[in-house]
């Protein structure tokens, strides 16, 4: 009851945060290193303690899936499909404690320049996805990962200048020199592609806040490494109308490898900045629009154990960790799960072999 009332609250302040009925409805967290790695931003923000965009989302909405990766143990590496992006875990021999052990993929690359990655330098080509970056997913108008395709070699803004280009679907740039309002600038260069990082994302990636570690909430920064979350800017930050439930809206667009970044000078503060629903739109795009097969995992596969969140067997449908530390329903992202006995966190209240089921 604690966690419903929580976000009731948040979806009374910010309508972007998802309800309960949508919190059941996600698949568990394949394995443990991948839900260290999705409690460390978005833990908070399930919780309402922290305001601010999610990172991955409020949790997996696919199971465990093996894709074809050249590189990766017998072609077939791990992944779990977020909103936001998708885990990944190519080496499971790799260091776990590094903060590369799970990656996520360079979707928003991929869905630009419609290079399907199949490995390191494995690559099948296919036209760049004419699916909406932002908003309303039916706006006829609305930018596309298209949109993009031809501005990658587009020349910076110098650092400090203001923002006040414009992009259409027609991937067509213009100037409106009424934007310069909102005071957003080019705030660093990147060379190794060559693009400028506006302001706003910049202070973002750069940003702290509540996150989740070992246990405990902490004020650390939001990602070790600005580029962890985002990778390189693959464009210039563009202002464009996007429609969202039906109302149009200037949002800033800045598109990097691995995210979108948007910037809606309306929203509530903590939720100006956001991660676009890249892995909603690259789950599109390669296995509806595409029509493309996941590949098979190896039957009796399991996932490598990670240190730093060992699953216990009392919960083996979730990836759960024995106290300590104690854990609450809040403090995971999981409804509804099979519970057996000794139950250590005591999940199974009413012990009906399910828990957190309020």
């Amino acid at each position: 009851m604690r966690l419903a009332r929580r976000l009731v609250a948040a979806v009374v302040s910010v309508a972007l945060l998802v309800s309960p009925a949508t919190l059941a409805q996600t698949a568990p967290i394949a394995t443990g290193a991948f839900a260290g790695t999705w409690a460390r931003t978005d833990q908070p923000v399930l919780e309402g303690t922290a305001h601010r965009t999610w990172m991955w989302g409020p949790g997996p909405f696919t199971g465990a899936m093996g894709e074809p990766y050249r590189e990766a143990p017998g072609g077939i590496r791990l992944v779990q499909y977020f909103d936001k992006t998708r885990m990944e875990l190519t080496d499971p021999a790799a260091d776990p404690r590094s903060p590369w052990y799970v990656t996520n993929g360079l979707l928003a690359k991929e869905l630009v320049t419609g290079q399907l990655q199949l490995g390191q330098d494995t690559f099948e080509s296919h036209s760049p996805a004419a699916v909406n970056v932002a908003g309303d997913a039916d706006n006829p108008d609305g930018l596309t990962y298209a949109s993009f395709s031809t501005l990658l070699g587009a020349a910076p803004l110098p650092v400090g200048e203001l923002i006040t280009h414009t992009l259409d679907r027609a991937g067509v740039v213009a100037e409106n020199p009424e934007l310069a309002a909102y005071g957003v600038t080019a705030a660093y260069l990147v060379p190794e592609t060559n693009h400028a990082v506006a302001s706003v994302f910049w202070e973002f990636m750069n940003s702290t806040g509540l996150v989740y570690e070992n246990g405990q909430r902490v004020e650390e920064r939001l990602f070790q490494n600005p580029f962890y979350a985002t990778g390189f800017p693959l464009t210039e930050a563009y202002w464009t109308r996007i429609r969202v439930g039906g109302v149009q809206r200037w949002v800033l667009v800045q598109v990097f490898e691995r995210r979108v970044l948007t910037y809606t000078p309306d929203n509530p503060e903590g939720w100006r900045v956001e991660a676009g629903n890249v892995g909603r739109h690259y789950y599109a795009w390669r296995y509806e629009l595409l029509s493309k097969e996941p590949a098979p995992l190896p039957a009796g596969y399991q996932p490598p154990p990670d240190p730093a969140w060992h699953c216990d067997p009392a919960y083996p449908d979730a990836c759960i960790p024995s106290p300590p530390p104690d854990l609450r329903c809040v403090d995971v992202p999981y409804r509804g799960f099979r519970v057996l006995p000794p139950d250590p966190q005591g999940f199974d209240r009413d012990q009906d072999g399910l828990g957190c089921e309020g």
